[in-house]
């Protein structure tokens, strides 16, 4: 069975080029447009990790991270940040906050699977 992977960012070019880059790995993949999305359906569908933008609408990724982490049943799963974020100071709130990595935008395809491969024990 394909691994599942959550892609949430409100950029469908992003979401596009990262999906593309994992199909073609086996993955299976899952879309959310902006972070009420994602947290639905990361609770429905429970994705073995997910790729998680930070400025998204309706709430945004850290918002989404603290979410996910204070509810037992998606605490554990995989959290890679994908942004264009870059600054430390926001890079080391989030991996405080439970993010599992950091990458940033444009993203290397071959540095995310790396990245996802590793959190997977792949």
């Amino acid at each position: 069975m394909a691994r599942r992977i959550l892609i949430a960012d409100d950029s469908t070019v992003f979401r596009e080029l990262e999906a593309k880059t994992l199909s073609a790995r086996g993955y299976e993949v899952i879309h959310a447009a902006n972070g009420a999305e994602a947290l639905r359906l990361t609770v429905a569908e429970r994705p073995d990790l997910i790729l998680l933008d930070v400025q998204m609408p309706v709430m945004d990724g850290v918002q989404v991270l603290a979410a996910l982490k204070k509810n037992e049943a998606t605490a554990k799963i995989p959290v890679i940040v994908v942004t264009t974020i870059g600054r430390e100071k926001d890079r080391d709130i989030l991996l405080r906050g439970g993010a599992d990595g950091f990458l940033s935008k444009p993203i290397d395809g071959r540095l995310l699977v790396e990245r996802i491969r590793a959190l997977l024990g792949e």
